[in-house]
């Protein structure tokens, strides 16, 4: 009966759920907060996004007893997926008089003396990094959080156990049809579902719309197919199913955050430095 209660749940979550909980668990995930807090002395988390609040841009808040905290969004596309929260740090030396905010406001919430007490070791252990250091991690985050976002962007696209037979099918019937002219009605029919219900399915085992991920899909064909240098912007648009340069720009930019001819100049910066 326990398994019969638990599997409704587990086939309840998003894909953005189910990705966040993969990637938090994952040994490469945990080999990079161990390495963060190697470098730092800070732990590191990744939570989804809160349901009161988006976390579109780094946010630092410092607490009453002066103990900071970033978090670091991850985004796929110009859409955040989740983030990215550090452990509490000081930028400056605690002063004598610095735990006295903390302690008052305990004694407000009525706590023991135990709690409060316990409350100042915690206070005592709080790391000490400079403003420049810290500023430093912050970069070293986004930069990650950057890379979540891609694989993020592949996971949208790949097979998984927890989708409908449909959805699967329709993925790679996409997939393998990009470059033609596509409808939800026509890919319904290919994997034998009515459109209302393959709308359905659909978005809520990818978490997108099925024009969104078919958009999706060709602009990471042509995000490929760009970095060969002797691809023209125009001929990849076509190629993968766009019926107008200004309508691949549009997309493009929409989902990669830069324009095709920035993502192509950028590429080939990264490949000069890494020369």
């Amino acid at each position: 009966m326990q398994n019969q209660t638990q599997r409704p749940q587990a086939e309840s979550q998003s894909p953005c759920d189910r990705f966040i909980e993969t990637v938090a668990q994952s040994d490469w995930f945990r080999a990079y907060q161990q390495a963060f807090h190697t470098l730092t002395g800070l732990p590191l988390c990744l939570r989804a996004q809160g349901d009161q609040e988006l976390i579109e841009e780094v946010v630092t808040r410092r607490g009453v007893s002066g103990v900071v905290r970033s978090l670091v969004p991850v985004r796929v596309g110009k859409t955040p997926l989740a983030v990215l929260v550090t452990g509490g740090v000081r930028l400056e030396a605690a002063s004598a008089e610095a735990f006295v905010p903390l302690a008052t406001a305990l004694l407000d919430e009525d706590r023991s003396a135990a709690e409060i007490r316990g409350a100042r070791l915690q206070f005592d252990q709080v790391p000490v990094m400079s403003p420049q250091r810290y500023q430093a991690a912050l970069a070293v985050l986004s930069s990650f959080a950057a890379q979540l976002g891609e694989r993020a962007h592949r996971h949208l696209f790949a097979q998984t156990v927890h989708e409908p037979q449909a959805v699967r099918q329709a993925k790679i019937y996409i997939h393998a049809h990009l470059a033609e002219s596509m409808t939800l009605e026509a890919v319904a029919a290919a994997v034998h579902v009515s459109p209302f219900h393959f709308c359905k399915i659909f978005k809520r085992a990818t978490g997108l719309t099925f024009t969104d991920f078919v958009n999706r899909a060709r602009v990471d064909k042509a995000r490929r197919m760009l970095m060969h240098p002797n691809a023209r912007i125009t001929e990849v648009a076509y190629e993968v199913g766009f019926q107008s340069l200004s309508h691949f720009n549009r997309s493009f930019r929409r989902i990669a955050n830069e324009s095709p001819t920035q993502y192509r100049a950028r590429m080939r910066g990264s490949d000069q430095v890494a020369a």
